[in-house]
């Protein structure tokens, strides 16, 4: 009687350790099928509002190139002309079509680059979290933003030289390919890569600051909208703007004139300096305001609502 006993027992412990195991084994597959989804749902939001935001929001990218382009020569009757008047001189001088040159190279950069920085964003996130639901801290959203800008950053640079050279209308490229070889032939792989410092020191923090902004602010409010989504997004990019508008303003001297500073971004920034005082590193502020806040606005709005039909959000 107790054996018998003792081998029910057994079989039962047996049946459990089985079925713990299957259990074990179907979480597993379960949460690397989310990860999949979740990455997969990340690349394609990021694609997406890349693709809007460049074609809706390009003329305010040409606008604030020409602004500063003006400050980089210094000359004093193009220092007065403001976001306006530079979008009134481009319609009447150059025709509308003129507001959306550079579109191309933008949708090269912007398309691929905002869907790799929402991946690796999410790649890490899911790393530091280990699969959890619980919101980032301040200091982790910070390095997390700032790891996916540089990856993104560093394999797009060349479209980010090549886009700022077509809004400049300066550079008569017939399109991106010859844009290509030509910067190679003349300048070597140097100048595809040139500003690449000022960009990063632009890119790197303004994704910090605006991830960091963006899921403090949304965690204050109950709820997720796309109302909710949108205004966040919208406080986080005026506040990422302001802060590394400076840097984007030696990143367009250097790649719209390269030979003057020779790669060098110390160069740059003391020639703006000299030219315009301080006031200088705020050219064409007004228009990247308006463009930075509006497009993270719209790319963010896009990956809640899409990671969210994905089931992931």
């Amino acid at each position: 009687m107790a054996k018998c006993q003792q081998t029910q027992s057994r079989r039962q412990l047996a049946r459990l350790s089985s079925d713990n195991k299957y259990d074990y084994k179907a979480e597993m597959c379960s949460t690397r099928k989310k990860r999949h989804v979740s990455f997969l749902g990340a690349f394609v939001s990021g694609a997406s509002s890349g693709a809007c935001s460049t074609v809706l929001f390009q003329p305010f990218d040409v606008v604030k190139t020409r602004l500063q382009e003006n400050a980089a020569f210094g000359q004093s009757t193009q220092q007065r002309r403001g976001m306006m008047q530079v979008f009134g001189h481009i319609v009447q001088k150059e025709g509308p079509k003129t507001l959306w040159s550079g579109l191309i190279p933008s949708l090269w950069r912007c398309v691929p680059g905002v869907a790799i920085y929402f991946t690796s964003l999410e790649v890490m996130q899911s790393i530091l979290l280990e699969g959890g639901n619980k919101p980032l801290d301040p200091w982790h959203a910070l390095v997390v933003a700032a790891s996916a800008r540089c990856v993104a950053g560093v394999l797009l640079m060349p479209f980010t030289v090549i886009k700022t050279r077509f809004e400049s209308g300066h550079f008569k490229y017939k399109n991106v390919a010859e844009a290509l070889s030509s910067i190679y032939r003349l300048e070597g792989g140097r100048g595809l890569m040139t500003g690449l410092g000022a960009t990063l020191a632009r890119d790197v923090p303004f994704s910090a600051v605006y991830y960091a902004v963006y899921t403090q602010l949304k965690q204050l409010q109950p709820g997720s909208t796309m109302g909710k989504s949108f205004s966040c997004g919208l406080v986080a990019g005026i506040v990422a703007s302001v802060v590394t508008h400076p840097a984007d303003v030696v990143k367009t001297s250097m790649q719209l004139f390269p030979s003057r500073y020779q790669h060098r971004t110390r160069e740059a920034v003391l020639s703006v300096y000299r030219r315009l005082g301080v006031k200088g590193f705020f050219s064409g502020l007004m228009p990247r305001l308006v463009r930075r806040s509006l497009v993270s606005a719209l790319s963010w709005t896009v990956y809640d609502k899409v990671m969210h039909s994905f089931q992931v959000a």
